[in-house]
């Protein structure tokens, strides 16, 4: 992996990083968020940290590059 394939690894951890602590968040402020309007953000958050890891898997295969 070169220079800058590492350096948007590198980002997109720190975009999973931070989606997770936010639900964490979310998780701790309201634990009983079930059929809440807490329940679509919190389902919001993991659509985008899917979304994520498959843009990373798209960069480790080497069909996105910048």
């Amino acid at each position: 992996m070169d220079q800058t394939q590492q350096a948007i690894m590198d980002a997109i951890q720190d975009v999973d990083d931070r989606i997770l602590d936010i639900i964490e968040l979310y998780r701790a402020i309201w634990p009983a968020f079930n059929n809440t309007p807490v329940d679509s953000v919190i389902s919001n958050l993991y659509d985008a940290y899917k979304a994520n890891g498959k843009l990373a898997d798209a960069v480790d295969k080497g069909w996105v590059k910048r």
